[in-house]
């Protein structure tokens, strides 16, 4: 008969009180998953096992001022934030490496940019998009654009504040994507 194996509580709480063979049950148990995970997310191997190790680093240092409710879904987040955190630092990486020999593709990236916003600011409601139009792209102020369409200015700021959300949710598949290729050096 094999022994119970401890649940994730329990590995918390001896981890909480310095246990060793706790962490490395812990690492046993998700590391593999883990690494996986990151590597779907990377699509490099090395890269997704020192961010993997990164964080088993700092589950350690920290152990005593952890305040974990459930392992796994820490864990699995955790990976996904430093995945994140990666990318970014490559897309500002390759920002600040950028030479006068590439900086003309920059403008490609622009052209990009203005067409999405023009989507998504085109599938705002009608209203919503000739404040935004008013506000942000003629400089407008909500006065000035309450006094032009006749309404209220709390009705202005209103679909401001709409246009705003809804423009973010739009633009945030195309601002990821951007910062992938510039992450892979495609642009």
């Amino acid at each position: 008969m094999q022994p119970l194996l401890p649940d994730d509580a329990q590995l918390l709480e001896r981890l909480g009180n310095n246990d060793p063979q706790a962490f490395e049950d812990i690492y046993r148990r998700y590391w593999k998953r883990l690494h996986d995970f990151a590597c779907t997310k990377t699509h490099d191997a090395d890269t997704a096992g020192e961010i993997v190790q990164e964080l088993f680093v700092t589950l350690w240092e920290r152990r005593d001022s952890l305040h974990i409710k459930n392992l796994q879904t820490y864990l699995f987040t955790a990976v996904r934030n430093r995945v994140i955190d990666h990318f970014k630092e490559k897309a500002f990486t390759a920002l600040d490496s950028v030479d006068s020999a590439s900086e003309p593709e920059y403008p490609i990236f622009l052209d990009e940019l203005e067409q999405a916003m023009e989507q998504a600011v085109g599938q705002l409601p009608e209203k919503t998009r000739r404040v935004f139009v008013l506000s942000r792209l003629e400089g407008n102020t909500v006065r000035q654009i309450s006094s032009l369409l006749g309404m209220p200015e709390r009705t202005v700021e209103y679909h401001i504040t709409q246009a705003l959300r809804k423009l973010k949710t739009l633009l945030k598949e195309f601002i990821f994507l951007m910062i992938g290729f510039l992450a892979a050096g495609k642009f």
